[in-house]
C-alpha cells in the first residue's frame, strides 16, 4: 500500500480547471456568506482528491471500483456543492437566466446528469478515459469537467440560486427517484457484466509507478478482478441511491416545514 500513497499527480489541465473555477467564484461570489464559501472550497478539495491524489492513481491504473468512487464524488457531491456555493440568482443575469431556463426544462438537467454517467460507462469510452495517453491527452480534463458540469446541471433545479425557479418538492422527489432507478440499472449491468466488458481491468497487471515510470505489480486491497467489478457496480447502485433518497427526504422535510399561508375570504357588507 505504501507505494500507492506516494502517487500524487498534478495534471496541468485539471489545475487550470480549478483555477478557472476559483476565478469564476471570485467574480460571482466575492461577498457571499461564509457558509457558501465553505461549500465552494469543499468542492475544490474533492476535485483535487479525485484528480491529483492516490485515489486518482488507483482509479486510472488499478481498480474499477476506485474509478467509480471518483464518479460518485464528482457527480453527486462536488457538482451540487458548486451550485450551492453560488450567490442569489438576482445578483447576476447569467445565473438568473440559467435558473429560469432549467427551472422550466428540468428534464434537460436530468438527462445531463444521468446521460453523462451512462456515457462514461460505455466500454469503449471508459477504456479511453483511463488510457488517455493512447487516445487524447485532454481526456482527464474532459472526464472531470463533464462530471462536474453534469452534477451541477442535475442539481440546479433542486438547489439552484433562485428558490422561486426550483421545481416543486414533489416533482423533485420524482426527479430524484427516477435518477435512482437509472443508477440502479447501470449498477446492475456493471455488476453482472462479463469480466471482459471493461478490458483495462481484467487482471491486475503492472502499473506505472514513480517519477521514472517504473513498472510494478500492485493490488493494495487484494481484490480479484471479479470482486473489483462487482464492487464498482455496487458503488454505483447503493451509495448513489442513498444520496438520491436522502435528497428526497430533505425535499419532503423542507416542504412539510414550510409555513402555510391561509387566504381568508373577503366579507362584503351590504
Amino acid at each position: 500500500m505504501e507505494p500507492v500513497l506516494y502517487q500524487w499527480h498534478f495534471d496541468p489541465l485539471v489545475l487550470l480547471l480549478v483555477l478557472a473555477l476559483m476565478f469564476l467564484h471570485y467574480r460571482l461570489s466575492a461577498r457571499t456568506a461564509p457558509k457558501k464559501n465553505v461549500c465552494f472550497w469543499s468542492a475544490i478539495a474533492l476535485i483535487l482528491l479525485t484528480s491529483c491524489s492516490p485515489l486518482h492513481f488507483l482509479a486510472m491504473h488499478v481498480y474499477f471500483s476506485a474509478h467509480m468512487i471518483t464518479h460518485v464524488i464528482l457527480l453527486l457531491i462536488a457538482g451540487p456543492l458548486l451550485v450551492i456555493s453560488l450567490p442569489a440568482a438576482g445578483s447576476h443575469p447569467v445565473l438568473q437566466y440559467i435558473s429560469a431556463f432549467l427551472g422550466k426544462r428540468s428534464w434537460l438537467a436530468w438527462m445531463a446528469g444521468v446521460g453523462v454517467m451512462w456515457c462514461w460507462h460505455i466500454p469503449a469510452v471508459f477504456e479511453a478515459s483511463i488510457a488517455p495517453m493512447q487516445h487524447f491527452a485532454a481526456v482527464p480534463l474532459l472526464h472531470t469537467g463533464s462530471m462536474l458540469v453534469a452534477g451541477a446541471l442535475f442539481s440546479w433545479p433542486l438547489v439552484g440560486p433562485s428558490p422561486e425557479q426550483r421545481i416543486h418538492p414533489l416533482s423533485g422527489v420524482l426527479y430524484l427517484f427516477t435518477a435512482c432507478i437509472s443508477c440502479s440499472l447501470l449498477g446492475l449491468l456493471i455488476t453482472f457484466a462479463p469480466l471482459e466488458t471493461f478490458r483495462p481491468y481484467p487482471a491486475f497487471g503492472p502499473a506505472m509507478i514513480g517519477p521514472t515510470m517504473k513498472s510494478m505489480s500492485i493490488n493494495p486491497w487484494n481484490l480479484s478482478p471479479a470482486a473489483d467489478q462487482q464492487t464498482a457496480g455496487l458503488i454505483m447502485w447503493v451509495p448513489c441511491c442513498f444520496v438520491y433518497l436522502s435528497a428526497c427526504v430533505y425535499l419532503l422535510l423542507r416542504w412539510f416545514s414550510a409555513p402555510v399561508t391561509f387566504t381568508h375570504p373577503t366579507t362584503q357588507h351590504e
